[in-house]
């Protein structure tokens, strides 16, 4: 039997009993894997059991009484999520949503959400339970130390935050990728359009600084003391403030106004694609839209996606840029 199978009949096997589960009976129900009655069969069931404690699902001996013959349980109280009071169809969408997450393979905190995604299964009754536990099992036993992209990244920038460490890290800025090195606090991730941010004290530039995790070429978290935090973050510091901002609003000098002018033909999306905090001038054949950008590289790579229904107006800088990118794109086109 594959193990993702087996410990997920293991589960069900404790799940469904009413009174512990005797070792003989597990035996009887797990032959071919359990059998025997030598030591190694054990050593099996116990490297089952602690795969199953890392899953989130509480397996654990109890000792008989008058009442009940001693064997294993499984601690319903500790498994079971409470009443979410939620219908089936958004227990549904739930569940399908962390499962997408989850095989995604860039979602930093894999681990907590296996454990709620096997938890959320039984306790819906949800379809495709035993394919749930078999990607939570996948996702657990993969090296810890990731791929070393993306998804590496996020996982150990996720410790880090967790322990208060700080990180060495090489960054491509976006800007003609200039290369920089800088010892970061991590404060909090985000993800923004598909794209992961780290958010943290920069000590490079003695300022907080928003990081696109997908620029980060390496990363190394401080291994000095791991126990000892190396800061605490700042009292004034809401990760909902920077997740909230627009690219063009990630810091990197001093605030440019910019121009930007739309057609009257682009939908209504396109002038919603600037953000609340864009001030926007309607005129006869279209709008202009002001804003305060203190990423122009971000803003200029935002109005380029939105193709010819958008141009850049102003300041002239930031219009060249916008030309000197497309004139390479066009050159690399031939």
């Amino acid at each position: 039997m594959q193990k993702d199978q087996r410990l997920l009949d293991l589960a069900a096997l404790l799940l469904k009993a009413a009174e512990p589960v005797s070792w003989r009976e597990i035996q009887e129900q797990f032959p071919e894997d359990y059998g025997g009655s030598g030591e190694a069969a054990i050593r099996k069931f116990e490297r089952d059991k602690a795969d199953l404690l890392e899953l989130g699902i509480p397996v654990r001996w109890v000792a008989g009484d008058e009442d009940l013959p001693a064997g294993y349980v499984l601690d319903k109280d500790e498994f079971y999520l409470p009443d979410l009071k939620l219908p089936p169809e958004d227990l549904a969408l739930l569940y399908l949503a962390g499962s997408a997450a989850l095989a995604n393979g860039s979602f930093p905190y894999a681990r907590d959400l296996a454990h709620a995604l096997n938890k959320l299964s039984f306790a819906a009754r949800a379809p495709g339970a035993s394919e749930s536990a078999a990607l939570a099992a996948r996702a657990l036993s993969a090296d810890d130390a990731g791929d070393g992209g993306i998804a590496g990244r996020l996982e150990e920038l996720s410790r880090a935050m967790a322990h208060k460490k700080k990180v060495h890290l090489a960054y491509a800025g976006a800007k003609r990728r200039e290369r920089t090195e800088r010892d970061v606090e991590p404060y909090g991730l985000f993800q923004q359009g598909g794209a992961w941010y780290v958010v943290g004290w920069c000590r490079l530039r003695d300022a907080l600084r928003t990081f696109h995790v997908a620029r980060i070429e390496s990363l190394a978290v401080n291994p000095s003391a791991p126990r000892t935090p190396d800061f605490a973050p700042r009292k004034d510091f809401f990760l909902a403030e920077h997740a909230a901002r627009e690219p063009w609003e990630f810091y990197e000098h001093p605030a440019v106004r910019c121009r930007v002018r739309v057609d009257a033909a682009a939908a209504a999306e396109v002038l919603a694609s600037f953000g609340p905090r864009a001030r926007v001038e309607h005129e006869g054949n279209g709008a202009v839209v002001e804003v305060d950008a203190t990423n122009t590289e971000g803003l200029v790579r935002h109005v380029l996606a939105l193709g010819e229904v958008a141009e850049v107006l102003a300041p002239n800088k930031v219009r060249e840029r916008a030309r000197e990118i497309l004139v390479g794109l066009a050159g690399g086109a031939e």
